[in-house]
């Protein structure tokens, strides 16, 4: 019976450390990023209305699925399948872009229209206010195409 007592113990400090390993990660390749505490109302402090913005584009690859499907899907069909976005992003695995897919969705940013046929199709497109993020979006293709380049020579330097 004590050896029993001493195993539990054992896997108890185990799980234990193995939780603070967690808690103490920040890796999104191994999914172990900690939820972030947000503001139920955001009207706090000036700053407040850039986190606002930054919660509906925060994610790895939020801002990628936003610009591909403003730059790759115009007007008035704009529409882009499962595929084809995962094709434009061949860095991302299949379980992530859903999962940010669904984030958009779910924030009214990205309309998702399944169609039932055989295979089933299902296509993603921006929202009216998907749309409004156009200049942020933008903006931040601006800014990377402009500094990429120098902070990529930095560091082979």
């Amino acid at each position: 019976m004590g050896g029993l007592l001493d195993d539990e113990a054992r896997d108890d400090r185990y799980c234990r450390t193995a939780q603070e390993r967690t808690f103490r990660a920040h890796s999104v390749e191994k999914d172990t990023v900690m939820a972030r505490t947000r503001h139920r109302s955001l009207d706090c402090s000036p700053g407040c209305a850039v986190e606002a913005t930054l919660q509906l584009i925060d994610g790895k690859w939020k801002g990628v699925i936003l610009y591909h499907l403003l730059d790759e899907a115009p007007e008035p069909e704009g529409a882009l399948r499962f595929n084809a976005l995962r094709r434009r992003m061949p860095n991302v695995t299949q379980r992530m872009l859903t999962n940010q897919l669904r984030e958009l969705e779910a924030d009214g940013l990205v309309h998702r229209t399944v169609y039932a046929e055989v295979p089933p199709r299902v296509e993603y497109r921006l929202t009216a206010r998907g749309r409004t993020l156009e200049p942020v979006i933008r903006a931040l293709k601006a800014w990377g195409d402009a500094y990429a380049a120098p902070v990529a020579a930095a560091k082979a330097a």
